[in-house]
């Protein structure tokens, strides 16, 4: 059975209704009259318990597509402007603000990047965890509070009672971060989207919330959506990736097949620049240039200026996405 064929096809061949379908998403920003494409046509399936890794550079498109798919983009400037948010087999876009306040925090949840400007600066932490709690499940503060401590507890936060009663300045980042997975966990949604949850960590504290996902993931059976820009974040945790650029996906896969032989040339450069501690010492090969600004996105193949396989025909025609050795590609020069 193809697992790939949805993304190209628009329809899907596994059985049963998959959790979440993203189909042929488009979200632009509105500048001074001018239609801006942030999110251009971007498809993908995530099924129920599943991980599914998006990785790109800064300005890729990755966390704007994880903030439409929430609807919480600005707006104005920015607007969906077309495509189908399919979760639970209802398209999320076709619900009223209402509606979607009962998904959020309740059956979707989401980890922000920095914590300290996502948690309120003047609430306690037990009260902004259990505010959800309260919210969604109608239980008593006091239930809340409880219910609050064990989420504590089960993400391994020391001290979760006394916990509880301080405000996130009082916390270190790695114990903040924490916090917000409790948060993101405390209704038991279906889906969890992880905005790289742990870029502002050290090292260190990086590996222990990436190991506490993953085991949070294996007791609740929740599906993950994983965002980040690093691809050694995304072998570790996740079962397929969606590399994107400018908008767009570019390659999507398997992450053994994807990080093993990757077909896009933008994969392959995400790949080169990464420091390696096996094999021989050689330098990083960073990637030329940088990701094009959505006002200015170029003809014809996006990533053309910063290609070393560019050929004439690259710079003015469009590559279409193609299904490739079980896998989707968005590129001229693949066959």
């Amino acid at each position: 059975m193809d697992i790939y064929a949805y993304p190209q096809s628009g329809e899907c061949p596994l059985a049963g209704i998959p959790l979440l379908e993203v189909k042929d998403l488009r979200t632009y920003f509105y500048t001074e009259g001018t239609a801006v494409p942030a999110v251009d046509s971007v498809s993908f399936v995530l099924q129920a318990g599943e991980t599914l890794g998006i990785v790109g550079e800064s300005g890729s498109g990755k966390s704007l597509t994880a903030l439409s798919i929430m609807r919480l983009i600005p707006s104005p400037p920015a607007k969906i402007v077309g495509g189908k948010v399919l979760f639970k087999g209802e398209d999320l876009l076709l619900k009223g603000e209402d509606e979607m306040r009962r998904v959020r925090g309740n059956e979707i949840s989401m980890v922000f990047q920095e914590p300290m400007t996502s948690l309120n600066p003047v609430l306690t932490i037990g009260t902004q965890i259990s505010e959800a709690i309260m919210l969604h499940q109608g239980a008593s503060k006091k239930e809340a509070l409880k219910k609050s401590e064990h989420l504590l507890h089960l993400c391994k936060v020391s001290l979760p009672r006394k916990r509880l009663r301080q405000y996130p300045h009082e916390l270190s980042g790695g114990m903040r971060q924490r916090a917000m997975i409790a948060m993101a966990l405390a209704c038991n949604p279906s889906l969890l989207i992880a905005d790289e949850p742990t870029t502002a960590l050290d090292v260190t504290v990086q590996a222990q919330i990436l190991e506490l996902i993953l085991e949070l993931q294996e007791k609740t059976g929740t599906a993950v959506l994983f965002i980040t820009h690093d691809l050694g974040v995304i072998s570790e945790v996740a079962d397929r990736v969606a590399v994107m650029y400018c908008g767009r996906i570019v390659e999507y896969g398997l992450t053994k097949d994807v990080l093993r032989a990757p077909l896009h040339p933008y994969t392959k450069g995400l790949l080169a620049s990464l420091p390696s501690i096996n094999g021989p010492k050689k330098p990083l090969k960073p990637i030329k240039g940088t990701v094009p600004s959505p006002h200015d996105i170029p003809t014809g193949c996006r990533f053309a200026p910063r290609c070393d396989c560019t050929k004439a025909h690259c710079k003015h025609i469009e590559p279409v996405i193609t299904r490739l050795d079980g896998r989707l590609v968005r590129c001229h020069n693949v066959s």
